[in-house]
């Protein structure tokens, strides 16, 4: 649980606690993204003037001092001075929105990294996780993993429905570069019929990705290459990524949104053919 803390003098404060609560939650989840907003805990301190002294002389205005309070694994991790940087970078732009960029040079914004057997909730430290929580875990990876895999897998069956599916009814799959949003179970459905229409070589290879829990929903990315060509002629091989967020449903964990990112796009024509289909035995399933 992230935990954000702003010192500044009781007048800058008065009047701008709502934008101030709100600016700074999006700060923690431009960084850590949306599954994190309803974790991010905002203090705002306040002290009459006349208690912030600078050089033994009480000023009648001041640069907030923020304490960001997180869990260790966040820094420790090899992209953690990353995250610390964007941490860092968000919590002072939110604050120069508010306070005006007059504060930005004196801004202090202190990262205070926790280790697990040193915060408690519910009387019970953090680091203290039970059997069941590791097996509830364990569980909603697996799931998840099994999600992305029928993606892929219906995807090349070419099985609109199962696809489809996959999504929570305001389910979104979005393909920035080709200026495609599928809305919903209906839209996904409608794209891959659209793309069974057009392509007479459709290749998908997938590699699982990173994975982070919170609860309900889940966000994660998933890396795949494939081989396309149209019926016109033209061909693509795709390097790219899947930014996928994931919710838990009475029918299983769902994605909630899947956003491809090409990284690398070749349009040199393919010089293989299909190859003879085997017939319907992967819509039989296994």
């Amino acid at each position: 649980m992230p935990h954000v803390t702003v010192h500044a003098l009781e007048p800058q404060l008065t009047g701008r606690e709502s934008e101030l609560i709100a600016r700074l939650t999006d700060a923690v989840v431009s960084v850590y993204g949306e599954q994190i907003r309803d974790h991010v805990a905002v203090q705002l301190i306040g002290l009459p003037v006349g208690r912030w002294a600078l050089g033994g002389v009480p000023l009648a205005e001041v640069a907030p001092l923020v304490t960001l309070a997180i869990r260790e694994r966040a820094l420790t991790r090899p992209d953690g001075e990353h995250v610390a940087a964007a941490l860092a970078a968000a919590v002072t732009g939110a604050l120069v929105e508010v306070f005006g960029e007059i504060h930005r040079a004196g801004i202090l914004v202190d990262l205070l990294s926790r280790a697990d057997d040193h915060v408690a909730i519910g009387g019970r430290l953090v680091g203290e996780r039970t059997a069941v929580e590791e097996s509830d875990e364990l569980r909603d990876r697996a799931e998840i993993e099994a999600l992305r895999a029928e993606f892929t897998d219906a995807a090349m069956m070419n099985d609109h429905e199962r696809l489809a599916s996959l999504f929570v009814p305001d389910g979104v799959l979005r393909i920035p570069e080709a200026g495609v949003d599928a809305a919903g179970p209906e839209g996904v459905k409608a794209l891959a019929q659209q793309r069974e229409g057009r392509f007479e070589v459709f290749v998908q290879t997938t590699h699982p990705g990173v994975l982070a829990l919170s609860g309900d929903t889940a966000t994660g990315r998933t890396y795949l290459s494939e081989l396309i060509r149209m019926q016109g002629g033209a061909s693509h091989l795709n390097h790219a990524i899947y930014h996928d967020r994931y919710r838990r449903t009475p029918d299983g964990w769902r994605f909630a949104e899947r956003v491809y990112e090409i990284r690398y796009l070749d349009s040199t024509p393919l010089t293989g053919s299909p190859g003879r289909p085997i017939g319907d035995l992967g819509r039989q399933g296994i």
